[in-house]
């Protein structure tokens, strides 16, 4: 994805992951969510569903209890060989174990701890230790000025509309009219709570404070401007901070 997303012409790093991002989650949305439930002629799926919207959510239903052994063998298979893989490196695992159990087995030990035994003991021995790798701080090589939030949030936000959609179609079809009258207050709470987060949270993410960006501005240097005054706002003024922390 990040491949793409630098054939696309983004040039920052930010820019390329943020794109990234995005292209991962419409590939599952899209891909393995949609695709996978609208079996059969997906035009005709399609087309039905904009030609009767008020049958979507049923539709929708219906389609996820047929998929139903899919979508549970698709998360325990990304589960099983996602991020527990990485975690238990089963490569470096299986590699020591032949070389233990072969031409490695008459070798010298080697001078220095596993990672195994060092992360089991020394937390339990040195306090010091533990305390001083809860409190490294790493030079980070760029910042995105936390654009990624608004991303993530808008998000889960769809994921969590296409949830309480089908919940409502779930509950029709299991003839259960007051659990799917009782979801919609829920979907409209979340509606009206992504609504005051974005007027609440959301410039903050794209309107930088003046504090913050005067040591940047080059008019800060160039013109003796009053503090707080009309011109020093319009000279300071920027949408996209971004650009400031970009690599």
């Amino acid at each position: 994805m990040i491949a793409l997303a630098t054939l696309e012409g983004s040039v920052s790093r930010s820019k390329r992951e943020l794109k990234a991002c995005s292209m991962v989650f419409y590939f599952l949305v899209g891909n393995v969510f949609f695709l996978s439930l609208l079996s059969g002629s997906l035009l005709y799926q399609i087309g039905e569903s904009f030609t009767h919207p008020k049958d979507f959510p049923g539709r929708l239903a219906s389609a996820v209890s047929a998929q139903a052994d899919f979508f549970i063998t698709y998360i325990l298979t990304d589960g099983f060989s996602g991020f527990s893989l990485e975690i238990l490196q089963l490569g470096l695992i299986v590699w020591h174990f032949m070389r233990a159990h072969t031409f490695g087995r008459g070798s010298k030990q080697k001078p220095y701890l596993f990672p195994f035994p060092y992360c089991r003991v020394i937390p339990t021995i040195s306090l010091a230790i533990l305390i001083g790798m809860i409190q490294d701080v790493y030079d980070i090589v760029y910042d995105t000025s936390g654009q990624y939030w608004p991303l993530i949030h808008h998000y889960i936000f769809i994921a969590i509309i296409l949830m309480q959609i089908t919940m409502i179609g779930l509950f029709g079809l299991k003839s259960k009219p007051a659990a799917s009258f009782a979801t919609f207050p829920l979907l409209l709470l979340t509606i009206l709570f992504n609504e005051y987060c974005k007027i609440r949270f959301l410039p903050t993410f794209y309107l930088y404070s003046i504090q913050n960006l005067a040591p940047y501005s080059p008019w800060s240097h160039q013109a003796e401007i009053a503090p707080g005054s009309k011109e020093t706002l319009l000279a300071l003024e920027i949408s996209h901070p971004r650009s400031l922390y970009d690599e």
